[in-house]
């Protein structure tokens, strides 16, 4: 398959001006990008994900370019790879959330691929969230990751939609409230 589901905004890449800093470079001396406060106010640079907040502490806190974090890429039926220059997030949320986004229907009409590589293959240009992956080559989807997918798969499309579709009753819920806490409250009634 063609990398012709990419988007015009190119993911970044090394840049020699500081517009950009490697994963496992954030928060410290070479980065350019991030203030150093990016770890006590994550939110302030885009990251509202706890799976992306944890995995760039921890890779830039080791300051390991070789330490492996896990990746995640929303792409159409059929791509099965995540190809160098493709955008990647470091939260499986983000991602099934733009695969909401990518869809014209709303629907999850797409499939997220997870995959393991290097901090040093994945470069922002300020937005914790989003990371372009710069590898030597494309990463396939880790065995387990793909079980989950092809049962997920199995389901009719109306039946995948409609378990991981947000509630519209949850827009209503207090920003505090959970999901599994009003189911309980409801249940003791």
């Amino acid at each position: 398959m063609t990398d012709s589901y990419r988007i015009s905004h190119r993911a970044p890449s090394f840049d020699e001006e500081g517009t950009t800093v490697r994963l496992d470079q954030v928060g410290g001396a070479r980065d350019q990008v991030f203030p150093r406060d990016v770890f006590e106010h994550p939110d302030w640079y885009g990251g509202t994900y706890d799976e992306t907040i944890r995995q760039v502490r921890a890779a830039a806190q080791s300051g390991d370019p070789d330490r492996l974090v896990t990746v995640y890429r929303a792409v159409p039926l059929g791509v099965t790879q995540i190809n160098p220059g493709d955008w990647v997030a470091l939260s499986r949320s983000y991602a099934v959330d733009e695969s909401y986004r990518s869809s014209t229907d709303g629907s999850a009409d797409g499939n997220v691929i997870t995959a393991r590589t290097p901090a040093r293959t994945l470069y922002s240009e300020g937005y914790l969230e989003e990371w372009g992956y710069q590898g030597d080559g494309p990463l396939t989807e880790a065995a387990d990751a793909k079980e989950r997918s092809l049962v997920q798969a199995s389901f009719p499309r109306s039946a995948r939609a409609a378990v991981s579709a947000p509630l519209a009753s949850d827009a209503a819920l207090p920003p505090t409230a959970t999901r599994p806490q009003t189911m309980a409250r409801e249940a003791s009634r």
